[in-house]
C-alpha cells in the first residue's frame, strides 16, 4: 500500500481493525476509515486501491484539507491519499510551492535537538518563538503507530530529507 505524500499509511492513518466492505468497490479489506472524509456525499469506509485509483473524485468527496497551487499534486493530496491523523481539520502543508510527504506523528528521535525541531516548524498562525513549550509534550522514543499519540500531536512531514511539521491538540 504505496501512497506518493504519504510514508506509512498502515500505521499512522485511521484504518478499520478488521476486514470490512469498501464503500466504493464492496470487497472486503482493511479499509481506510472515510467517515471523517469532507464531502457531498458521504462514505464509511474505502481501500487503498479505490482511494489510489481516484473513486472520491466521482464521489465529491476529498479525504484532505488542501489549499491548491493549480498543481496535479492539490488533486491527488485531497482525493487519492489517506487523511493524515489530525484531531480537527489540519491543512495540508505546502511550503515553496512544494506538498511534502507526511512521514509519521513526531517523537523527539526526529530531531537533531530543540534547535533543528523549532527550525523545521511551519509558521502559519503561530510563530516560531511560540512554540519552544512543545519539545516538552514531545514522546521520546518514536511511536509505532498514531494510537501511541498523546492529546498533542506534531504531525512531522518532509522534502528531500529536510523536516517540517505542524501540530494539534485534541
Amino acid at each position: 500500500m504505496e501512497f506518493q505524500y504519504f510514508s506509512d499509511p498502515l500505521n499512522f492513518a485511521f484504518t478499520t481493525d478488521e476486514e470490512v466492505n469498501c464503500s466504493t468497490c464492496d470487497e472486503k479489506a482493511i479499509c481506510f476509515e472515510a467517515g471523517g472524509y469532507m464531502g457531498i456525499e458521504t462514505i464509511d469506509y474505502i481501500c487503498a486501491c479505490c482511494l489510489k485509483s481516484g473513486k472520491l473524485i466521482e464521489l465529491d468527496i476529498e479525504s484532505n484539507l488542501v489549499y491548491g497551487n493549480g498543481a496535479d499534486s492539490t488533486d491527488i493530496i485531497a482525493q487519492k491519499t489517506p487523511a493524515f491523523p489530525t484531531w480537527q481539520d489540519t491543512v495540508w502543508p505546502l511550503i515553496d510551492g512544494i506538498y511534502p510527504v507526511f512521514e509519521r506523528i513526531a517523537s523527539k528521535e526526529d530531531f537533531e535537538n530543540q534547535e533543528d525541531f523549532v527550525e523545521s516548524f511551519i509558521e502559519t498562525d503561530q510563530k516560531k518563538n511560540e512554540i519552544d513549550w512543545l519539545w516538552d509534550k514531545l514522546p521520546n522514543k518514536r511511536l509505532k503507530n498514531y494510537k501511541e499519540a498523546t492529546d498533542i500531536s506534531v504531525y512531522l512531514f518532509s522534502i528531500k530529507e529536510k523536516n517540517y511539521w505542524v501540530w494539534d491538540a485534541n
